[in-house]
């Protein structure tokens, strides 16, 4: 074969390198697109709420902080109706602020239509300036406020259990499209926190009579459809729905609960049984980030944020240095340097194996750095944490040296997946029926849009007979040991690893003699 025959377009051969990397980083990146919907038998990793998508691609920040803040606000024909009396409203005013508010906010449109019209024509618009207190802790509820822009803070008020004196926590941030003051007027309780403007905060505002009528609707004359509803579920047979106090939201409620709400933080605690009647909602269940361990895999490698890491490049010469080095090898071969005394090395081809070898080199980790970064961080947690005590002294949490050490190595925490309920479906009813008989696994509530019916845990548990539950218990499929599901969490990562590393393996041993040269 003559050297003619042999040679290939540099174009050719930069478009096969292409593709061999592209190749490379879809096997390494475990198909991460494709983990988001597919189902593990009793654990699927969320990728969306355990982990940010711009890790994936090795930065460190969210680029969507630094893109163009265009905010939609509520027009002014919009405010003007919204601040009229009800009963002034025309249908097609109505028409006009509903448009609005789907175009302005776009969590508005989650609710179900009939509660849109609902909240628009009972509805009105307040507008509160930076600082000031909307809804204070301690105060009887009278209404519910809709987020249409703006920002507010969630304080709560409680007893410092070192020092015993009262201090203030803040406990949420609020932006446009959340609402606040629905717990309270669902109970009939109490203001549980104090809600304070950040900056200048627009709401719809909806009266304590208005909020009952649209969120827990319920016929005077006859037995509310919820509580027919009930009769329906297949699980609930046999329990006694007859002495439900439907009348009461402190024993039986039903509302509508939006996309993205978190119900229930733990369900062995939660003082609640739902039933979804309409919508559907997620059962999660927190867990350590997993890590390959399988043979094979370096130990500092992680398959699901693997990148290619180029060599490190070499520090450049002086131009002292490099000018003695061109003009002392000027008598001398070109392939040596007389500026070092020995061969300067060939030039190297760029082949599959040397990919391979890039792609799976452990990442350089310098230890001074780390511990000086762990200082820095520790010495701004102490700072955001200090507090002043009554004595007029700046203190500030200290740890003691295993506390530090279990803190810079506690593993990472995602949000597994493990149930979608849909209508007829419970949560909480495990953990009465089978409380009884040992230990459950706690699990998190989170609403993707469902109308809930919500019995006291308690009222619940009293009317439960033995012969019930062990019909529940036998109906019911119980959610597996924290144990259990951690390690199918650790077998689809080591499987999702062992799948990227056979592919790799088998391009390098079976790669073709004309594509393993690129220059």
């Amino acid at each position: 074969m003559t050297e003619k025959s042999k040679y290939v377009e540099p174009l050719v051969r930069f478009r096969r390198a292409v593709k061999t990397i592209q190749v490379l980083l879809k096997a390494t990146l475990t198909n991460s697109q494709g983990q988001r919907h597919d189902l593990l038998s009793w654990a699927h990793q969320d990728t969306s709420s355990s982990k940010r998508e711009y890790e994936m691609f090795g930065l460190t920040f969210d680029p969507g902080d630094f893109r163009a803040k265009k905010e939609t606000i509520l027009s002014n024909e919009a405010k003007a109706i919204l601040s009229m009396e009800p009963e002034r409203r025309t249908e097609e005013q109505l028409k006009v602020a509903l448009l609005a508010l789907n175009q302005a906010v776009e969590a508005f449109s989650e609710f179900p239509i009939t509660m849109q019209k609902s909240l628009v024509r009972v509805g009105w618009y307040e507008h509160f300036e930076d600082k000031r207190v909307i809804i204070r802790q301690g105060h009887m509820a009278d209404n519910f406020y809709f987020i249409l822009s703006g920002t507010a803070v969630v304080t709560i008020l409680q007893n410092d259990p070192e020092s015993g004196d009262q201090v203030v926590r803040t406990a949420a941030v609020l932006k446009k499209g959340n609402s606040f003051g629905e717990l309270a007027l669902m109970h009939a309780a109490k203001r549980s926190a104090t809600v304070t403007c950040k900056n200048s905060v627009e709401l719809l505002a909806v009266g304590r009579e208005d909020f009952v009528d649209i969120f827990m609707p319920m016929d005077k004359d006859q037995e509310p459809e919820h509580i027919r509803f009930l009769r329906t579920v297949q699980l609930l047979k046999g329990w006694p729905i007859e002495r439900l106090p439907y009348h009461d939201p402190k024993i039986c409620c039903f509302t509508y609960f939006r996309r993205g709400l978190l119900l229930c933080k733990d369900s062995n605690i939660s003082e609640w049984v739902y039933i979804i009647k309409t919508g559907s909602c997620r059962v999660l269940k927190s867990l350590h980030s997993a890590k390959p361990n399988i043979p094979g895999l370096p130990a500092n490698q992680q398959i699901a944020k693997s990148l290619l890491r180029l060599p490190p490049i070499s520090p450049p010469k002086s131009s002292k240095t490099s000018s003695s080095s061109s003009t002392s090898s000027s008598d001398k071969s070109p392939r040596s340097d007389s500026s070092c005394g020995t061969p300067r090395p060939s030039k190297q081809k760029c082949t599959i194996q040397h990919l391979s070898d890039i792609l799976h080199k452990p990442y350089p980790e310098d230890s001074a750095e780390q511990e000086e970064h762990q200082r820095l961080l520790d010495s701004i947690f102490s700072q955001k944490h200090s507090y002043i005590s009554k004595w007029g002294k700046r203190t500030s949490p200290k740890l003691s040296p295993s506390e530090s050490a279990l803190k810079r190595h506690r593993p990472d925490t995602v949000y597994v997946q493990i149930q979608k309920l849909g209508p007829k479906e419970t949560f909480g009813v495990e953990q009465v029926a089978f409380g009884r008989i040992g230990k459950t696994t706690s699990t998190i509530l989170v609403s993707e849009g469902a109308e809930c019916i919500l019995i006291n845990r308690k009222f619940f548990q009293q009317y439960l007979t033995d012969e019930v539950a062990k019909r529940i218990r036998r109906t019911l499929q119980p959610i597996p040991s924290e144990e259990s599901l951690q390690q199918k969490l650790q077998d689809n990562t080591n499987w999702e690893a062992y799948k990227a590393l056979t592919v790799v393996n088998h391009m390098v041993q079976h790669k073709a003699h004309g594509d393993s040269q690129f220059y």
